[in-house]
């Protein structure tokens, strides 16, 4: 009797998921954050004016974090899913624990020696102070009050962020970006819309080389976890920086 094969075993099928489902993914996940956060903020009392001066508490900006992972966690894996052949494969999410150190190691150095770098031309060209380009992390930082709040931002900033825009941006977007235009391609043009889409224009050109660093992670070990956990120490660098340095 012929031996059977599992799933796991099996050689992958073609995977039909791409750019279509990364820009739906990207626009539900924008969408949702605006049109749910809106709703949610509307549904606890807070003004207009409260949150156009940021005066919302870090609970319920954690709130609004749901709805946009909706699109960068959902459509990732519901693409795989339905259209590949599952979000660990396609997306290259298979642990390598060897290059855990290696990554965590090179996340801390891109934060204390690429992002100054890069950010130099950009605040001289800008006549922008360095304070004003850490503006956004501290504001939110400051919401950070009490051992509650400082879990809730280090889940946030130091966890969730890093485990959803990996799996989008390293995994749905570039793995796409590759099957239509080589792997060069992919790793430039997801580290770009990485930069693009935080939205901070002081801060483009430092998170679009901290996106081509956390590619080059996950290329190298050929693990979509390398990226994240390079990306999780990128981060924990700022959340130590400004709840215990400050």
């Amino acid at each position: 009797m012929a031996a059977v094969t599992s799933d796991m075993n099996a050689p992958p099928g073609p995977a039909r998921w791409g750019m279509g489902d990364a820009v739906g993914g990207w626009l539900l996940a924008y969408l949702s954050a605006m049109v749910l956060g809106a709703l949610l903020y509307s549904v606890a009392g807070y003004s207009a004016e409260e949150i156009e001066n940021n005066e919302i508490p870090l609970t319920m900006v954690a709130l609004s974090y749901p709805p946009l992972w909706l699109g960068f966690v959902g459509v990732p894996i519901w693409a795989a899913a339905t259209k590949g052949n599952g979000w660990v494969r396609d997306f290259r999410a298979r642990l390598v624990a060897k290059s855990l150190p290696t990554a965590a190691v090179v996340g801390v150095a891109a934060q204390l020696v690429v992002v100054p770098l890069v950010s130099w031309p950009m605040l001289w060209l800008t006549d922008t102070t360095a304070e004003e380009l850490g503006r956004p992390a501290r504001e939110l930082s400051e919401k950070a009050v009490g051992a509650g709040g400082i879990f809730l931002f280090i889940l946030i900033v130091g966890i969730g962020a890093p485990l959803a825009e990996e799996l989008f941006f390293r995994g749905l977007v570039m793995r796409s970006l590759e099957k239509r235009f080589g792997l060069r391609w992919a790793v430039a043009g997801s580290s770009v819309l990485f930069g693009a889409t935080h939205f901070q224009f002081l801060q483009f050109p430092a998170l679009t080389c901290a996106g081509l660093v956390f590619a080059w992670l996950v290329v190298r070990y050929d693990s979509l976890w390398s990226g994240v956990v390079g990306h999780m120490t990128f981060n924990m660098v700022t959340v130590v920086s400004l709840i215990w340095l400050t």
